[in-house]
């Protein structure tokens, strides 16, 4: 069986905004946060010490760098992260999850973890690793644009 690439790739954005839907609704209902504010919550909580260098965020976003300032403004303001200078030796700024970030994600994620399981229950769990590996592939597509 074949199928289309723009088809294969069309279906992934639509399963994305799918997704991204339902996590919007439940998190801004029950938690206060939109999608985007969580996975950028979630990448400085799972981080060393919940801090990250602003430009490794920013790529591990998807995210141009005025777009990354400008959510991190609104965290800033809600008490939620803030940016900090590096070290002496590293001058470049970085990200920190704050406390009541630390406290807040700790009950998104389990909203979150709840609305995922929910979505891939209909899939073969023997699929499940193939299709992380797939997606991540995606992600990380190095290959040369011509």
């Amino acid at each position: 069986m074949s199928i289309d690439p723009l088809d294969l790739c069309l279906n992934i954005g639509r399963a994305h905004a799918s997704l991204n839907l339902k996590l919007q609704e439940e998190l801004g209902a029950f938690h206060g946060l939109n999608y985007e504010d969580f996975t950028l919550l979630h990448a400085l909580l799972c981080a060393e010490g919940g801090r990250m260098a602003m430009t490794e965020l920013s790529r591990t976003l998807g995210l141009p760098m005025s777009a990354l300032v400008r959510k991190m403004v609104l965290l800033e303001k809600t008490g939620l992260a803030e940016r900090t200078a590096g070290a002496i030796e590293d001058n470049r700024r970085h990200a920190t999850i704050r406390p009541s970030g630390k406290k807040l994600m700790q009950a998104a994620v389990t909203t979150v973890e709840a609305i995922c399981a929910d979505t891939v229950k209909s899939l073969a769990p023997q699929s499940l690793p193939q299709i992380n590996a797939t997606l991540l592939a995606f992600c990380h597509d190095d290959t040369p644009k011509v």
